[in-house]
């Protein structure tokens, strides 16, 4: 393992992932990529939430999608993966949906170099996976290295 990037999204498990992820890194002695990937709903769920938040603080809050999918990396590395001594480089991005998720992971992870991929995947049916997709299948399918999946 060289450069490993882990996969940060809303799910429960995504803290246990980071955190095994980062251990990992840091038995390796390579750095980590961690990406953070939001589609456009679930920014907008958030923004709502996060502006009333800063209304009744009586701050702003005013963020690009893209920006606030970094700033969720970055504070992931900063809660799960400061007991390590491992370098990291946070990237946030914002898709329309699962397909263009896993594009975009794919992307990433050959932009950087990365020779491993960690995700959360989620568990559904044969039927379910052709009828909706599913990012983690679609990433398994498409990329030449190694991708490790967390499931639901």
């Amino acid at each position: 393992m060289d450069y490993p990037l882990v996969v940060t999204d809303p799910s429960d498990r995504a803290p246990e992932l980071i955190r095994e992820t980062g251990e990992l890194a840091a038995a390796a002695g390579v750095p980590l990529c961690v990406l953070t990937v939001v589609s456009r709903e679930e920014f907008e769920k958030d923004a709502e939430i996060l502006g009333k938040i800063a209304k009744s603080e009586r701050t702003g809050y005013d963020m690009p999608p893209t920006e606030y999918a970094d700033q969720i990396a970055q504070t992931a590395v900063s809660d799960l993966l400061s007991d390590f001594n491992i370098d990291t480089k946070t990237i946030g991005r914002e898709v329309k949906d699962d397909e263009e998720r896993a594009n975009t992971i794919l992307e990433v992870a050959e932009e950087n170099g990365c020779d491993y991929i960690f995700l959360v995947g989620r568990r559904r049916s044969p039927t379910g996976k052709v009828i909706f997709g599913d990012t983690a299948q679609r990433v398994i399918l498409n990329f030449d290295d190694y991708v490790v999946t967390l499931t639901e």
